[in-house]
Formats: structure tokens, C-alpha cells, sequence
């Protein structure tokens, strides 16, 4: 990722934590440790037939009974992180989440952008 490019077209978000760092970009991340890029999945490419290996993956697991590369709570975090890069660019401003919770600590009007009013008879169940 040394060659990628700093414009908008590459837009992503860096993640900084108490272990370590992640800085996304569209196709790709660095990761500081190294060792977090341990054991991920390969690039997927990028453009208009960028889904072709997650489809491919899917018929196969689905012959194979085998779990998928993105299963479903690795596309709750990967959409969970796009969610958190918007927050964070509507509020402008650093925040701090609890990943355990699933909201931001200390900032309520954060957690406010975490959901949105349901119409009448699409509302989510209290557990």
C-alpha cells in the first residue's frame, strides 16, 4: 500500500487502539502491529466485478458446507467500522468506542447517530 494514493477516491479512516493501529483504504489497510494482518483474507479487487469472489466463495461453501471468508459477523464488523467512519465524519471530531457495548463512550450525541426512528410497525424488538 505504499504507492496508494491520498485522494478522495481512496477515502477510509485510520483506527487507533489500545494494541495497535489500522489505516483503510479502498482494496487495502496497513496495520501496526504487523501481526494484525495475520491470517486475513486476501484483496479482493476493486471496481465494477469486485463481488465475483465473494460469490464465488459463497457457491462454493454452500457445495463444500465449509464456512464462507466473510461470515456474518465479519460483515457485521466491516459494516459496523463503515457506520463508525461516518459518525465520525458528521461529528467531526475524535471518538472512542466500546466495542463490547457497541457505542461510544462518553458521547451521547455520537450514540444518537447509532440508530434512527423506526416507522410504525418496523420497530425493533427490546431485548
Amino acid at each position: 500500500m505504499e504507492d496508494a494514493k491520498r485522494g478522495m477516491e481512496d477515502l477510509g479512516a485510520i483506527f487507533i487502539g489500545d494494541k495497535g493501529k489500522n489505516e483503510i483504504l479502498r482494496g487495502d489497510y496497513t496495520a501496526e502491529p504487523k501481526e494484525f494482518r495475520q491470517n486475513a483474507p486476501r484483496v479482493t479487487p476493486q471496481g465494477p466485478k469486485e463481488a465475483i469472489a465473494h460469490i464465488e466463495n459463497f457457491f462454493a461453501c454452500i457445495r463444500s458446507r465449509k464456512p464462507t471468508h466473510a461470515d456474518a459477523e465479519t460483515g457485521h464488523w466491516a459494516t459496523t467500522l463503515c457506520h463508525l467512519v461516518n459518525i465520525c465524519r458528521a461529528v467531526q471530531r475524535k471518538l472512542r468506542w466500546d466495542r463490547k457495548k457497541e457505542k461510544f463512550l462518553d458521547d451521547e450525541a455520537a450514540n444518537q447517530l447509532l440508530a434512527r426512528p423506526r416507522r410504525k410497525g418496523y420497530e425493533l424488538l427490546k431485548i
